[in-house]
């Protein structure tokens, strides 16, 4: 190589059509996305992001996979996400979401992983909800082909679409949109908390589910009928213990009579999503009082006595002392919109979305 290798690789690129040549120049470039000063390269090539990107929009090929990888390989550092975004050539994320819900393509997994990437921080979040605006793909798109098994036939399994719309969820917009009740999305995603083929697309799911929780004017919707939430939340965190039939009455239907092999959420940061998704719900009296009434502290207690993880713990106390204090002691109907003391506020606003 010269003097610039990236230059130089482009070339091939564009240069040579032949599969084995352009396999070969991408391995290259593959093996510059491992280090700092080779990101940085490939970074600063607008010439060459754009022919990857062009590789990604022809019809899937050799080729376009390890394009695709370069862009997945980039896109796991922080600093490539506005770069990325912005580079020319087809618009990035509009490129990325069209493989993500495109049903037969084989790029699709690489695409949602790296939507994830890019949808960390606020700022390109942001830009990522604005090209969902500006495109075909809409989130309840994302949201079908997340929940539909088998929607993609190229083998993908579109795990990554979970961590995608806990990201998107960061955003006031995503989860109005999530929550519009003539939408019927946010129902959707429920049976995926306790989905057992992916902690990934669990994962996801649980915390676009407990951001969406930060939005108290929901809280009555979410804890209503229609929804019913409660119990979703609290089902991962129940054992096989059995109750009495006086503590059996007060349990939601979902919650009673578990088997012997009720097995509980065995990752310690979906456990605690799952708490703070409760503790959020708990902000209104009318909330805390429907909490109660579906069995939420009998279920926390017994819990309690099996979490072993300390900051977990300290979030089921956090969230018991509100549930066994009654309204009289807790004098106040919305701890958001008070001081309230510290051992209390703690648990609610110590926890921020992700």
């Amino acid at each position: 190589m010269g003097e610039d290798p990236v230059k130089e690789l482009t070339a091939f690129l564009k240069i040579d059509s032949r599969y084995d040549v352009k396999t070969a120049t991408l391995q290259t470039v593959l093996g510059l996305t491992g280090s700092e000063d080779g990101r940085q390269q490939l970074l600063a090539s607008q010439d060459l992001l754009a022919h990857l990107k062009q590789l990604i929009a022809d019809d899937p090929s050799p080729a376009s996979k390890d394009a695709c990888l370069v862009l997945l390989n980039l896109s796991g550092h922080a600093s490539a996400a506005t770069p990325l975004l912005a580079a020319p050539g087809p618009e990035t994320a509009r490129l990325l979401l069209s493989h993500a819900v495109r049903a037969d393509s084989p790029l699709a997994d690489k695409c949602c992983m790296t939507l994830a990437n890019l949808s960390r921080t606020t700022l390109t979040c942001r830009r990522l909800w604005q090209s969902l605006q500006d495109s075909e793909v809409t989130v309840e798109r994302l949201v079908r082909a997340l929940c539909q098994r088998g929607y993609n036939t190229a083998g993908a399994k579109l795990d990554y679409l979970g961590p995608l719309l806990s990201n998107l969820t960061q955003l006031p917009e995503a989860r109005k949109y999530l929550l519009d009740r003539e939408q019927v999305v946010f129902q959707r995603l429920l049976p995926f908390t306790e989905y057992q083929d992916s902690l990934v697309r669990r994962g996801g799911v649980v915390g676009a589910i407990k951001n969406c929780c930060f939005d108290t004017d929901a809280h009555s919707w979410l804890l209503g009928d229609d929804v019913d939430l409660a119990p979703r939340l609290l089902l991962p965190l129940t054992g096989p213990e059995q109750f009495d039939d006086e503590d059996m009455e007060q349990l939601a239907a979902d919650l009673q009579y578990m088997d012997d092999n009720k097995s509980r959420e065995p990752d310690v940061d979906i456990r605690k999503m799952l708490l703070e998704a409760l503790t959020q719900l708990c902000a209104t009296r009318a909330s805390r009082e429907t909490v109660r009434s579906k069995g939420a502290y009998l279920i926390l207690r017994e819990y309690h006595k099996w979490e072993k993880h300390e900051e977990t713990l300290n979030i089921i106390e956090h969230l018991v002392n509100i549930l066994i204090q009654t309204e009289e002691e807790i004098g106040v109907d919305d701890y958001k919109s008070v001081d309230i003391p510290s051992e209390v506020a703690d648990s609610l606003e110590q926890q921020s979305t992700s």
